[in-house]
């Protein structure tokens, strides 16, 4: 990665912890180097998801949890679905172009801007990609499907990678 991006990578996780800091959210870790796409900030639960609570009240006893991701300009995650959660992505950054569909025969692309939200039921395949010049930047809020058996970074099925990552147990 040239200095440009390293530069710029530095400063764009370092200003999306401070504002989360700033917000009084709980950070809880922050990765922005092991992850081939970007990286993520992620929150304590409990914060994030009592506020977006309010909008799942349907289900408001199934445990959330959250983190920003950070896509970097012409990366995107790998092709996967998730046993045990469904997801809802707000777009904070972007667009960013989402792929997913029920199986890999209908899967379909859907540009998603800043403010979009969507949600990923659990097992479908999903993708986020960032366009070549920009970052994306992707709220995401885990919904456990069962309280007794929260997913974890363990949950995840890959169909195909960028990073020769299929098979593996990685988050994103």
């Amino acid at each position: 990665m040239n200095d440009y991006w390293s530069r710029d990578r530095e400063l764009r996780f370092n200003r999306i912890e401070a504002e989360a800091r700033g917000f009084g959210l709980r950070v809880m870790e922050v990765n922005k180097r092991s992850k081939p796409w970007g990286g993520f900030v992620r929150f304590w639960q409990r914060v994030l998801g009592d506020i977006w609570q309010t909008h799942l009240r349907e289900q408001r006893k199934l445990p959330l949890d959250s983190k920003l991701l950070l896509l970097e300009p012409g990366k995107r995650f790998s092709l996967q679905a998730h046993e045990r959660r469904s997801e809802l992505w707000r777009v904070i950054e972007g667009p960013v172009l989402i792929v997913f569909g029920d199986n890999e025969e209908s899967l379909h692309d859907l540009e998603v801007r800043p403010g979009e939200v969507i949600r990923i039921r659990s097992g479908q395949l999903h993708r986020a990609a960032a366009p070549a010049l920009h970052w994306g930047v992707i709220a995401e809020f885990w919904h456990h499907d069962d309280p007794l058996n929260p997913s974890s970074e363990d949950d995840i099925l890959r169909y195909a990678d960028d990073h020769d990552r299929v098979g593996e147990d990685q988050e994103e």
